[in-house]
C-alpha cells in the first residue's frame, strides 16, 4: 500500500477511535448524572455530576457545554427509552389480537408510557421538563410521535398532537406534584402549589385517553 494511504488510514483509525471512545464516555457520565438526578433531585450540579463520576467540572464541560445541553442530551435518552418501551408494547397488543390495534389503545399505550416514565423517577422527570431548549426538543419529539399515530382522518392532525402533548404534560405535572404533597421526599424536589387530589397511574391514563378521545370525535 501506498506510504501515505497507510498514513491516512491510521490516522482514520485513530479518528474513529477516539470519536467512539468519546461517545461512550459522554454516555457513561450522562448515566451517571441520570443515577444522581434519581437519587439525589433535579437540582443537581455540574459539580455533583463530575464528583459522583470522579472527574472535575472542566471535563464534564467538554461533553456538556452547560446544564441546558445535559438536559437535552438527558431528554433524548428518555425519549428513546419510552419509545422502545411504546413499540415492545404495541408490537404485544398486535401479538395477542387478530384486529389491527386502534387509535383508543395506541394512545392509551403512550399515555401509560409517559405516565410510568415520569412516576419511575420523579427527579429525573421534573430535571427534564424543566422550561429551556432542552424540554422544547424532548416535547417535540413526543408530538411528531403522537402525530404518527394519530388517524389521517382527523384535521391537522399535528396541531392535534402537540395540543395532546401539552394537555397531557399538564395534566401529568399537576398529578406528580399531588404525589410529592402525600409523600414529601427530597429526591423529588416537586415545584411549589402541590395539588392534593390524587388519581392511581390507571385512573389517570384512563381519563386522559377519554378526553383526548372525544376531543378526536368533535
Amino acid at each position: 500500500m501506498n506510504p501515505s494511504l497507510q498514513a491516512s488510514a491510521a490516522v482514520d483509525g485513530r479518528t474513529a477511535r477516539w470519536a467512539r471512545h468519546r461517545e461512550e464516555r459522554r454516555a457513561e457520565l450522562l448515566d451517571v448524572a441520570r443515577r444522581l438526578i434519581h437519587t439525589q433531585g433535579p437540582d443537581v450540579t455540574m459539580e455533583d455530576i463530575a464528583s459522583a463520576s470522579g472527574t472535575s467540572k472542566s471535563i464534564i464541560y467538554r461533553y456538556f457545554a452547560d446544564k441546558s445541553q445535559l438536559q437535552r442530551a438527558l431528554g433524548v435518552h428518555i425519549f428513546s427509552a419510552m419509545q422502545r418501551r411504546l413499540l415492545a408494547e404495541l408490537r404485544a397488543l398486535e401479538a395477542n389480537t387478530s384486529a389491527p390495534v386502534g387509535t383508543e389503545a395506541r394512545i392509551r399505550a403512550m399515555i401509560r408510557t409517559y405516565v410510568e416514565t415520569a412516576e419511575r423517577s420523579p427527579g429525573v422527570y421534573w430535571f427534564v421538563t424543566r422550561p429551556s431548549d432542552g424540554l422544547n426538543h424532548f416535547l417535540d419529539s413526543v408530538v411528531r410521535l403522537v402525530a404518527q399515530i394519530v388517524p389521517e382522518s382527523v384535521p391537522d392532525r399535528t396541531y392535534w398532537a402537540a395540543g395532546a402533548v401539552g394537555f397531557v404534560q399538564g395534566s401529568v405535572d399537576r398529578w406528580m406534584r399531588a404525589a410529592a404533597a402525600d409523600s414529601p421526599a427530597p429526591e423529588t424536589s416537586a415545584p411549589e402549589n402541590s395539588a392534593p387530589d390524587r388519581l392511581t397511574t390507571d385512573q389517570l391514563a384512563q381519563r386522559l385517553v377519554d378526553w383526548l378521545m372525544k376531543g378526536m370525535q368533535q
